[in-house]
């Protein structure tokens, strides 16, 4: 396999990633936001321990904007939507302008929401703008190979997302199970026996969240 192709199959890789964090993200900065307003005005502690960032905000209302809108702050739902959209624009011969254009509107729907009072219901938008992507990803991708590398970087964020929101045993053997299906379907390196080592200790009990976040990023 050469270089480019090693290159190019990154970027359909961290594309997936990425839209999968902002995804994740999302659902987790509206269920933060409905806390800060209505119970704990200190939870955003609680989110920046769980996803692992450090603890940069002020107030609330500091964690409310630099969270999610400030492209300062590498961390941020809007920093990382970039990312997509850069991995996604470098690709956007191989998964189509349409596609791409979903992309697009999320970031636009994003900013906006930034200079919003109800911010909350911009974001609801760019989640309709993300899942578009994914019907557009395989309604407009005929090539298998780009749309799966896609899809692996997908199950690979969730995956961790989902460790490092605790999520039941149920979940996270899901997709470790989708995960080793996808995966199997495309050509980028992966290590057979990190992911097989991955789903025994998920089975494991207690399961070690911990350790298995330290072994996610040797699968692929």
């Amino acid at each position: 396999m050469d270089t480019v192709t090693i290159e190019r199959l990154d970027n359909l890789y961290w594309l997936g990633r990425y839209i999968e964090r902002v995804y994740q993200s999302l659902h987790i900065y509206m269920d933060a936001y409905d806390k800060l307003i209505d119970t704990d005005p200190e939870y955003y502690k609680a989110v920046c321990a769980m996803l692992g960032l450090p603890n940069v905000y002020r107030s609330k209302e500091d964690f409310i904007y630099g969270f999610g809108f400030d492209t300062n702050n590498p961390g941020s739902i809007l920093s990382n939507l970039y990312r997509a959209y850069d991995n996604a624009m470098v690709m956007r011969d191989e998964i189509s302008t349409h596609t791409l254009s979903y992309i697009h509107l999320a970031v636009a729907e994003l900013k906006k929401a930034a200079h919003s009072d109800a911010p909350i219901f911009g974001i609801q938008r760019v989640e309709d703008n993300l899942l578009a992507f994914w019907g557009c990803l395989d309604d407009e991708v005929d090539e298998e190979s780009t749309r799966n590398a896609v899809k692996v970087g997908k199950r690979i964020e969730r995956l961790d997302m989902f460790l490092r929101q605790r999520k039941p045993r149920e979940e996270l053997a899901r997709e470790i199970d989708r995960l080793a299906h996808r995966i199997t379907t495309t050509t980028l390196i992966y290590s057979k026996a990190a992911l097989m080592h991955t789903a025994a200790m998920i089975e494991e009990d207690p399961i070690d969240y911990e350790a298995l976040l330290e072994k996610i990023p040797q699968i692929v």
